[in-house]
């Protein structure tokens, strides 16, 4: 697992973007790493439509983030997570319920090895459902947590 790069789901540079406990939670484990989004990620955050001063930090944000693009590899990551997401639904696990566009996110942060840094619940269950770290602060989830060595 390549520790030196985290993939940050949609909601994540959400909170990245304001003022909150879980925005110095998510700061502090990006500390000496480098943050990386999925495509759709990026395109959500496109049409998000936020006030101009939140959307000015979303750009400054942006630009220190690695894009990672769409492949034929990531359309195969895409199919083993929507199978698992299948085998979720007839008992109505926690992660059935994850959109497509989280599913993408998953797929693109397994396609680089690189772990899930999410705050959206359905998201997480289902990245940890198919054997990808993942790191949440919300608070009831925190026990998914990857361990992350603590750098300065």
């Amino acid at each position: 697992m390549q520790l030196d790069y985290l993939a940050l789901d949609t909601s994540t540079i959400g909170h990245l973007t304001k003022q909150s406990d879980h925005t110095l939670a998510y700061e502090r484990i990006l500390v000496g790493r480098k943050a990386a989004m999925s495509f759709q990620a990026d395109a959500e955050l496109l049409s998000a439509g936020y006030a101009p001063s939140r959307d000015q930090r979303l750009s400054a944000l942006r630009h220190g983030i690695v894009l990672l693009p769409h492949s034929q590899a990531t359309s195969a990551w895409y199919a083993r997570v929507i199978g698992v997401r299948k085998a979720l639904r007839p008992r109505r696990s926690l992660g059935s319920g994850a959109g497509d566009a989280d599913v993408w996110i998953i797929a693109s942060a397994m396609e680089h090895g690189i772990p899930l840094v999410s705050h959206d619940r359905q998201q997480i269950a289902l990245a940890q459902a198919a054997g990808h770290s993942v790191f949440t602060n919300i608070r009831d989830m925190r026990h998914v947590n990857t361990p992350l060595p603590i750098r300065s």
